[in-house]
């Protein structure tokens, strides 16, 4: 198991984070690294705008998400800093 871990801390360094932050917690089934997924309706609710103006915001480059083929998903860190961004310009 040693064996796989140093392998596994070797290919993928945020890995090594994961697995030690796990070891050391007391209740590590509840502490978790791995960033939140948001879709496109967490982000018009957490936004509070329509899907209009969130389709809008893609296309002007406000907002900027990932894709898997045609679905639009957000992590919720890069979604901070993105709105982050877009205050220190003045945008959103």
């Amino acid at each position: 198991m040693d064996e796989i871990i140093r392998l596994l801390c070797k290919t993928a360094p945020h890995i090594h984070e994961v697995v030690y932050d796990k070891d050391q917690s007391e209740d590590a089934s509840h502490d978790t690294k791995i960033p939140e997924l948001l879709d496109i309706a967490d982000v018009l609710v957490i936004l509070n705008i329509s899907i209009a103006t969130y389709y809008r915001w893609v296309k002007q480059g406000e907002l900027i998400p990932r894709r898997k083929g045609k679905r639009h998903y957000f992590y919720k860190e890069d979604l901070l800093h993105q709105l982050e961004q877009g205050r220190r310009r003045g945008r959103i």
